[in-house]
């Protein structure tokens, strides 16, 4: 991940357009009417039954300037081509692959038991393209490409597509959810928030960092493996930016959840958005949660005192499209 990350600091954000630092949120306040896609009506392929797996997906493939790529696809069991689905969009990290994003997780899983369409596409040799939101990359490209075939083949409710991730990953779901071609309605970030400009918000943003985290940095002015010797801004910090995008009061409010987790939550954010951060005390590089530990030498604690992908899901569900 450290020379994705590198490349930050070239692609002439402004210095505060970005910065290194890799609760429920408020009700949605946006249309009633669910924006049904070119997909309504069609059979489904592969089908719900398809991907009753183990993992909850199958592999999919899809051209994208001559390029083939593969990507997961979790179907919900109760889809219903005549209803309008939300989509979530999951990044997964540096050298990672959309079958382990899928088991470490268990996002595919369990959104589809809850009636989302859950897509988890593969980086060419692992890495995502970081680049200002909107920026004509590969990456973009297919990530576009994906939400519309998606579209034309499921029945997809087009004010409900989300994107999460962890690591580069996350940091990569930043850029699509800045992206405004992409109508992005939430994003769910572990372990990678900086917010790079120009971003097309409010972005309603839950985000999750470990304070020990050992490859991006927690506190400001401290270093990770990610960016040798280069200080971060903080985790803080990047948010308090998130927060300003989405003009929401300044300072959050502070919990202690429990002896590992805080949550600050952002409020008065514009449209019903929202900014939340889940802080784990002593938390590493991980996603808090998982059913599977990471080596705590190179990744740090894991915590299951919290539920990402449990909350995540909650967020997602209480915001639509609205901008």
């Amino acid at each position: 991940m450290a020379g994705a990350l590198t490349t930050l600091a070239s692609i002439g954000a402004a210095p505060n357009g970005w910065s290194v630092g890799l609760g429920p949120g408020a009700a949605w306040a946006g249309p009633s009417v669910r924006a049904a896609s070119a997909g309504c009506g069609k059979r489904p392929l592969p089908s719900p039954q398809a991907t009753a797996t183990p993992t909850g997906d199958v592999v999919q493939s899809l051209t994208v300037g001559g390029v083939t790529r593969s990507y997961r696809l979790a179907v919900p069991g109760r889809y219903r081509p005549s209803v309008p689905t939300p989509l979530i969009l999951l990044f997964h990290g540096s050298g990672s692959d959309a079958l382990q994003t899928s088991i470490y997780t268990q996002m595919p899983v369990r959104a589809s038991r809850l009636g989302y369409l859950v897509a988890t596409p593969d980086a060419l040799d692992g890495q995502w393209q970081l680049s200002p939101p909107g920026a004509r990359t590969a990456d973009l490209a297919y990530t576009s490409a994906l939400i519309a075939d998606l579209s034309s083949r499921y029945c997809v409710d087009r004010n409900r597509v989300y994107a999460a991730g962890i690591s580069l990953g996350s940091e990569f779901s930043a850029i699509v959810a800045c992206t405004p071609s992409l109508h992005i309605a939430a994003a769910g970030l572990v372990a990678a928030e900086f917010l790079l400009t120009p971003c097309a918000g409010p972005v309603p943003l839950i985000a999750f960092h470990g304070t020990a985290d050992p490859i991006v940095a927690y506190g400001p002015g401290a270093t990770g493996a990610a960016l040798p010797g280069v200080p971060v801004v903080g985790v803080l910090e990047n948010l308090e930016h998130w927060a300003a995008l989405d003009r929401c009061r300044p300072g959050p409010r502070r919990r202690q959840l429990s002896t590992m987790v805080v949550r600050r939550t952002w409020t008065g954010c514009h449209a019903g958005s929202a900014v939340v951060l889940y802080s784990v005390l002593g938390g590493g590089h991980t996603w808090p949660g998982s059913p599977i530990t990471l080596a705590t030498g190179t990744f740090g604690a894991t915590t299951h005192q919290i539920d990402a992908t449990g909350l995540m899901l909650a967020f997602f569900d209480r915001h639509r499209f609205d901008r």
